[in-house]
């Protein structure tokens, strides 16, 4: 269709395929790296001796800084899951899916110029699911706040929308109280596990098998493991 109103080329969910526009596959990187900055800023904030220097995005590792000294000092991050008693799928992994939905819904959001707002995912998935799957959700949650956007001072819920995904079942937009960017969240209760050894064992020995390639591009490297709860 035409681009309307200056906004940018981003194509609506329910005419095109996953994959046959350019900017899909870009637009899933970048949301991927985006979390992947949520988690190193968090970390840089409580790491009392991160090192100081320029943050550079990099695929082995996957941060690269480069200090004063021009020392690069490698950052490879990996996340843990755990299972959930007898539950085949791993709810961290589940949780995972859901911020991915949402980081992926915010950017496509922008991508079609809708107003800044706060907007809340409420979601009903019970398994993982694909990359192609999480990109569809996503891109449909984005034409439905899209074109359900309330007036600015006003607030809508919502639910079984047309196009509205069955994952995501409730849907709230908040424009009550102005704000600049676009601000979206997923609230959701998790559970805590106390005994993860063996989680982070498993992902250290994982990671050493690429701590060589990644020693060939800097001279140090630091493995930050996540373990997502999000909530």
């Amino acid at each position: 269709g035409a681009n309307r109103g200056g906004a940018k080329a981003c194509p609506r969910v329910e005419t095109e395929m996953i994959g046959a526009h350019p900017k899909i596959a870009i637009q899933a990187n970048a949301h991927h790296k985006e979390i992947e900055h949520q988690y190193l800023h968090s970390f840089r904030y409580l790491c009392s001796d991160f090192p100081t220097g320029d943050l550079q995005d990099h695929e082995t590792p996957d941060f690269l800084i480069i200090t004063e000294q021009q020392q690069k000092i490698g950052i490879e991050l990996t996340r843990v899951f755990k299972t959930d008693g007898g539950t085949k799928s791993p709810q961290q992994s589940i949780e995972a899916t859901k911020v991915e939905i949402m980081v992926a819904a915010r950017m496509y959001s922008e991508c079609l110029n809708s107003p800044p707002a706060h907007v809340s995912l409420f979601f009903s998935l019970r398994r993982p699911l694909k990359a192609k799957a999480r990109q569809e959700i996503a891109r449909r949650v984005a034409q439905v706040v899209h074109d359900n956007m309330p007036a600015e001072g006003k607030s809508v819920q919502l639910e079984y929308r047309i196009n509205q995904p069955s994952e995501v079942d409730l849907i709230t937009i908040n424009r009550v109280h102005p704000v600049d960017h676009h601000q979206w969240t997923c609230p959701e209760m998790g559970v805590v596990q106390t005994d993860a050894i063996a989680l982070f064992e498993k992902a250290i020995k994982k990671k050493a098998k690429r701590l060589g390639d990644c020693l060939q591009n800097c001279d140090e490297c630091w493995l930050l493991i996540v373990a997502p709860a999000f909530k």
